[in-house]
């Protein structure tokens, strides 16, 4: 009897336990690839922080040898994961018999833009040479600089109630405080290069200025603001202010005021003009201005009399009603001011018995 001939069984691939494997794999992929980029990033943090340490370090070496001793006492570096933070629980300059100091300091940089830091600044600051000292406080100072690789590129500083007390610089206490200060510092964009320009622009709101009150004789707070460019401003290093603004004027460096614009009260003046320094480091250069509400003003400096409301009425200073629907009158424009030999000028007429003096 023939035997019957068993096949063996042919078995088939288990794929079940590949496609497991696999499934896996894209199960956990993204958070291996997580975990990396979070290392990764870690290692790079640390870089930056000591790289930023290390060029504080090398910046407070390069000032030392310049005169300038910087301290920070405690200072510390964090902001991890996206952030650096410098941090001084305060912070002193001293140069020679000057010396200044603040309170805490904090500089900010996000790390995927580290050419633009904020600074929030604390006070109380003191500034001294030792004869003339100024105490200065606010609710809130910040700083914003702006740079690039050629060089900075903004810097700008905004303060919330600043209020500043100098002694030793006048008979009696000169106090200066506003609601708020703004200032603006950038390169122009048009000048720069050839001429060193720089535009600035200088802004208060409701400023109390003591002296200015008695000169005028009127309480009510004053709004300023200012925009000006300076050429052959590149070049300042640090050094003496003297020394900084001989060079500024032996670069034949000037200032243009684009606009000055003071608002006390009634009272309204806004002027344009070109100024610097001649030989004899005196202010030379011409002012242009305009003016309404300056007849009080005016009878006070002449006394009340009769020419002072002749001179009001010459300038275009006499009383007059407002413009309907405005609460200011419009600008009268005053004769052209003219700073020249020491000399001040009204239009054709010198101011007798004034002279400027050399500004250093």
């Amino acid at each position: 009897m023939a035997q019957a001939t068993i096949e063996p069984e042919t078995r088939q691939p288990d794929t079940r336990s590949s496609e497991t494997r696999h499934s896996r794999f894209w199960l956990y992929a993204p958070f291996v690839l997580l975990l990396l980029v979070a290392i990764a990033w870690s290692v790079a943090w640390f870089v930056i922080r000591n790289r930023t340490s290390d060029a504080l370090d090398a910046m407070l070496a390069n000032e030392a040898r310049a005169g300038r001793q910087w301290a920070c006492a405690d200072r510390t570096i964090g902001g991890f994961p996206f952030r650096i933070e410098v941090i001084c629980p305060s912070l002193t300059l001293q140069r020679g018999e000057a010396s200044a100091s603040f309170g805490r300091v904090e500089a900010v940089a996000q790390v995927y833009q580290p050419r633009h830091v904020i600074t929030e600044v604390s006070g109380p600051l003191r500034v001294t040479d030792g004869s003339t000292t100024v105490d200065g406080t606010w609710r809130l100072l910040e700083t914003s600089v702006r740079s690039s690789p050629a060089g900075f590129e903004r810097i700008s500083l905004v303060a919330e109630e600043p209020n500043l007390k100098i002694t030793g610089a006048a008979p009696s206490e000169i106090a200066l405080a506003s609601q708020g200060l703004e200032a603006h510092l950038r390169p122009n964009p048009a000048r720069a290069q050839a001429e060193g320009a720089y535009d600035a622009a200088f802004s208060a709101r409701q400023a109390r200025l003591p002296g200015l009150d008695a000169f005028i004789g009127s309480p009510e707070p004053t709004d300023i603001q200012i925009d000006l460019t300076a050429t052959q401003a590149q070049g300042f290093r640090g050094r003496p202010i003297v020394t900084e603004v001989e060079r500024w004027r032996a670069a034949s460096g000037k200032i243009e005021v684009l606009r000055l614009a003071a608002t006390k009260g009634e009272r309204r003046i806004e002027a344009k003009g070109e100024l610097s320094l001649d030989e004899a480091h005196r202010p030379v250069g011409q002012i242009q201005a305009g003016a309404a509400g300056l007849d009080t003003l005016i009878n006070k400096l002449t006394g009340g009399q009769g020419g002072g409301n002749l001179l009001s009425a010459l300038l275009g200073q006499s009383p007059r009603p407002k413009a309907a629907g405005t609460d200011q009158s419009n600008l009268s424009p005053l004769p052209p001011l003219r700073l020249d030999n020491g000399r001040i000028l009204l239009g054709p007429f010198a101011v007798p018995g004034l002279r400027l003096p050399a500004l250093y």
